[in-house]
């Protein structure tokens, strides 16, 4: 979806205004909104925008609080008690606003938002990516291999972005991209994940029943359509629309 909602639009940006936009892609969303929505509709369009940039603020700080008190300070301290983790995340919501603020002023580094935004999506998402995977499709895999791989590709992940970020050695010196870097670490983060567990103890039935997917050709394929709104059928349109974007622009 984030290719309809926010690549094509884009495109088309840079097709009817190609002349305004000229080689800033930051200008394609204010020239799209200066260019086409009527005067009554711009300020709505800005408090939308505004709205939805404080949701996303609340929510990851949110996230980012409960993850410290619950799952850090409660794991380690079970005796803490609720006041003292309603403390604990307040603190960390001010800590996490300040490094934000702070590494705010990085954005220039970067070409655009969503290049900045992508660039550490790309280094941080293949480990969890193969884990989930990998788990949910192979029985075979273990405990000991999830926490392998994410310790391992988290540190491949943050080594990578700070290697680009700082020096530009794999964009401009190697000439890997963003996108082919996670592609990369997706696969060594799979290698790690399948060594390390064909080099452990297989899990047993109970504890992958619930885990893995049982027969995914089954799923499919097998089972009924259960009509227009069925999820493989939808996919199946999405894929062919993003085909069709894929080949016409490329």
């Amino acid at each position: 979806m984030p290719l309809l909602i926010m690549v094509f639009p884009g495109v088309l940006a840079y097709v009817l205004f190609q002349e305004q936009i000229g080689d800033d892609p930051n200008k394609a969303l204010p020239v799209l909104i200066k260019q086409l929505i009527p005067e009554g509709l711009k300020g709505l369009i800005a408090a939308g925008l505004l709205a939805a940039l404080m949701s996303t603020i609340a929510g990851a700080l949110n996230s980012t609080a409960t993850l410290i008190s619950i799952d850090v300070v409660k794991k380690l301290k079970p005796e803490t008690s609720d006041a003292r983790l309603v403390v604990v995340g307040r603190i960390t919501a001010v800590v996490v606003m300040i490094l934000a603020i702070g590494w705010s002023t990085m954005g220039s580094k970067f070409e655009s938002i969503f290049s900045g935004l992508n660039s550490m999506i790309a280094c941080l998402a293949p480990p969890i990516t193969a884990v989930f995977i990998w788990g949910v499709l192979w029985k075979r895999g273990t405990a000991q291999a999830s926490l392998s791989t994410l310790i391992i590709g988290s540190i491949l992940g943050g080594l990578t972005f700070a290697l680009d970020f700082g020096f530009e050695l794999i964009t401009k010196e190697m000439g890997i991209p963003f996108m082919l870097q996670a592609w990369w670490l997706f696969v060594i983060c799979s290698v790690v994940f399948v060594s390390v567990s064909l080099l452990t103890p297989p899990p047993s039935e109970d504890q992958v029943k619930m885990m893995c997917w049982q027969n995914p050709l089954k799923e499919i394929v097998l089972k009924p359509l259960s009509g227009i709104t069925d999820p493989r059928l939808i996919a199946i349109l999405l894929a062919g629309i993003m085909s069709g974007i894929y080949i016409t622009f490329a």
